[in-house]
């Protein structure tokens, strides 16, 4: 039986605590509830709902929560979370999240600064939530009950339905993307001849891994893979998903180094695998055509050369932030700014063409990995190198390149040249990140 009394005294509890916890740790705090009608606060619904939503905050934020309190009671389960970020850009994601998620309906989320003041979504230039039945503003509804609990209850349960029938699709998408973005993580490592890159006959221009490190790498990147493409699959803002990855990049760079002993065989391909499987996923969610990916990439990556803004400013710099010092050359990033261009317009024709004519895989990765080679700012060999070399390596591969487009791709030939590469100590990195994008393309593509 209802008893308002007790409800009355745990909300003022509720409220007790998410002060305590705004004094502890001087933060915002997010406050998440279900949004659910009638006495039965702890309904299996409501509490099913509730956990969903509480781990898409805990992928959102990630790292920025240093604290998080569960309290069970009369009000339904209840999460705070204290985070590190400014109250109005916590409320703007929280907004965000209430209006694009499939269940962000069902859930009350709250923001409070940290004084403890309520943030509003009139603050925001947002209206009152609409109702989960009509147009109307709900609190008109809920003040005329125009609804009984019973269909609003039900409205909720078919939000639900409509959230695990997406799941279950997301579960056949994660497990085929991911295995394909493997896949061509693997095949890219088993290039050969592959210009002072590491393959199975040769260490190429390196002294710290071997093919087997790459094995090793590869496979350590399994559930960052899996968990990309779980988070491009989904109705959030490519800003939001792009928050999610970043952290899981962060954690995949951790495991390849435990897989590797410390080696660094794949950050880059973390990175650029990351932004497209995770918009390749959210291109399914939304119906998109494959043409349409590189607007995606572009909307997501819009604002990621703003890191060298104040360049000039920083006391310590990357690797990648010298090269742009130096030669203004931005990198991976500036291929990503473009929406992949290089594979869209370029690369992932030349692999599929030399499929089509019959030609051996091996054979559609090498003329790939010279076209590459012949057209990118490749920063790995700058890394290692200087300018000159850089050119050379570029000229070298576009002569190949021309040479062989209307004859078979010579083997003996090219291992010259990689043996040529190899005592320069030149590794094309950066080209063979792109060729593995290039085939986990081409192998999407029948899926849209």
């Amino acid at each position: 039986m209802f008893n308002l009394e007790e409800f009355l005294l745990m909300r003022e509890k509720r409220v007790e605590i998410q002060n305590e916890i705004i004094e502890n740790f001087k933060n915002p705090i997010l406050v998440l509830r279900a949004n659910y009608p009638g006495e039965e606060k702890n309904s299996f619904v409501a509490k099913y709902i509730v956990e969903i939503m509480k781990n898409e905050v805990l992928e959102i934020f990630n790292s920025q929560i240093v604290y998080l309190q569960k309290i069970e009671s009369i009000e339904g389960p209840t999460y705070i979370y204290s985070i590190k970020d400014l109250g109005k850009n916590i409320k703007k994601i929280a907004i965000e999240i209430e209006e694009s998620h499939i269940l962000g309906r069902c859930v009350d989320i709250d923001v409070f600064d940290n004084n403890g003041c309520l943030f509003s979504r009139k603050d925001f230039g947002g209206e009152k939530r609409s109702c989960l039945l009509c147009s109307d503003m709900a609190f008109v509804c809920a003040r005329t009950k125009k609804h009984t609990q019973k269909e609003i209850q039900i409205a909720i349960e078919k939000r639900l339905e409509k959230y695990l029938d997406s799941e279950r699709n997301k579960i056949e998408i994660v497990n085929t993307f991911s295995n394909l973005a493997l896949k061509s993580v693997i095949l890219e490592v088993s290039a050969s001849p592959s210009f002072g890159l590491v393959s199975p006959h040769t260490k190429g221009s390196h002294e710290d891994m071997d093919f087997f490190t790459f094995i090793d790498s590869g496979f350590s990147l399994g559930s960052y893979l899996k968990k990309v493409i779980s988070a491009g699959y989904s109705p959030l803002s490519v800003d939001l998903i792009f928050k999610k990855i970043r952290f899981m990049g962060k954690l995949a760079e951790d495991d390849m180094f435990l897989a590797t002993n410390n080696v660094n065989t794949h950050k880059g391909m973390i990175f650029l695998m990351g932004i497209t499987a995770a918009l390749t996923a959210k291109a399914k969610f939304e119906n998109l055509s494959f043409n349409e990916i590189p607007s995606l990439i572009k909307e997501m990556c819009r604002d990621i050369l703003k890191d060298f803004d104040n360049i000039h400013k920083k006391t310590s710099l990357t690797h990648g932030e010298k090269l742009y010092i130096r030669h203004g050359i931005v990198g991976v990033r500036g291929v990503v700014k473009n929406g992949l261009d290089i594979i869209f317009n370029g690369s992932i024709k030349i692999f599929e063409n030399s499929l089509i004519s019959g030609e051996h895989i091996n054979h559609a990765m090498i003329r790939t990995l010279l076209f590459l080679m012949s057209n990118l700012e490749d920063t790995t060999i700058l890394h290692r190198h200087d300018i000159e070399i850089l050119n050379f390596v570029k000229l070298k591969a576009k002569n190949l390149h021309l040479k062989f487009e209307k004859t078979s791709v010579n083997i003996k030939l090219l291992t010259e040249i990689e043996n040529e590469f190899i005592k320069k100590k030149i590794s094309p990195g950066g080209a063979a990140d792109l060729l593995a994008i290039t085939m986990f393309l081409h192998f999407i593509k029948t899926y849209f």
